[in-house]
């Protein structure tokens, strides 16, 4: 059979070729938007889970140094000389005899550039009870934020 020629017919086609869409440059434009904004929300998101990952693996390192320090001193003697009032824990003014300077597996650093610096203070509470502060700060470079810290404070009696 075929098609025939009626009016109706010619009608429909014309309302087709007339219905307006999205022409194929149109489509290709569009998806290229779509396709740069989910490659810097990929790069964002890829940074994020860096950053986030280094700084809890410092602050961790961070703490189990401080833990260590913290331990040595409370086992120590009471009347011990490594517990006598001193130090400060204010990262720009360490004192001598109070600070150790670390490297990344939590070795003393002697020379070079420490990973950690760790600090301590003894307070005299009374006669009876010592309080013992210590702190672990980063030294490694964080473009964005502080670095990553920990402090520890525990008192000691006889």
């Amino acid at each position: 059979m075929g098609c025939s020629m009626k009016p109706e017919n010619f009608s429909m086609y014309k309302r087709l070729k007339e219905a307006s869409g999205m022409t194929l440059i149109e489509s290709m434009l569009s998806i290229l938007i779509l396709l740069v904004g989910l490659l810097v929300l990929a790069q964002v998101l890829t940074m994020s889970i860096v950053a986030s990952k280094t700084y809890g693996r410092d602050a961790g390192k961070a703490t189990v140094s401080a833990r260590d320090k913290m331990e040595e001193l409370s086992g120590l003697d009471f009347t011990n000389a490594a517990l006598n009032a001193g130090g400060s824990i204010a990262p720009s003014s360490p004192v001598t005899g109070y600070v150790d300077r670390l490297n990344a597996d939590g070795t003393i650093n002697t020379n070079g550039a420490p990973d950690y610096t760790r600090q301590w203070q003894i307070i005299d509470d009374s006669a009876n009870l010592k309080r013992i502060i210590v702190s672990v700060t980063s030294n490694r470079s964080f473009d964005h934020g502080t670095p990553p810290s920990t402090v520890m404070v525990t008192e000691k009696a006889p």
